[in-house]
């Protein structure tokens, strides 16, 4: 089990670097959890502001959830150059 992962992804568009840092961080539920619960929550940060899209309250692994969430936001981003005409290109992609 993973509590920190780190996925760093370098790239270009339109020939302008740009970087994309996104960290997971699980930490342990506060108080006694509830019947069921999860005793770890994921907390994740975007370019060091908090990422709130994907729910992780069931994670238990951050490196797999880092590279998941990573794939999906570089996906995301060449499909939406690729439809306004921009050129994308990653330079370096990284997972800790």
């Amino acid at each position: 089990m993973e509590i920190k992962s780190t996925y760093k992804l370098s790239y270009t568009l339109d020939k302008e670097p740009k970087d994309l840092i996104l960290i997971i961080e699980l930490k342990q539920v506060e108080g006694i959890p509830k019947k069921y619960q999860n005793v770890w929550e994921g907390f994740a940060t975007l370019n060091g502001q908090p990422y709130t899209e994907v729910n992780l309250s069931h994670c238990v692994n951050a490196k797999t959830a880092v590279e998941r969430i990573g794939k999906m936001l570089k996906s995301d981003l060449k499909f939406d150059a690729q439809s306004q005409g921009h050129s994308f290109k990653v330079k370096k992609e990284e997972i800790k």
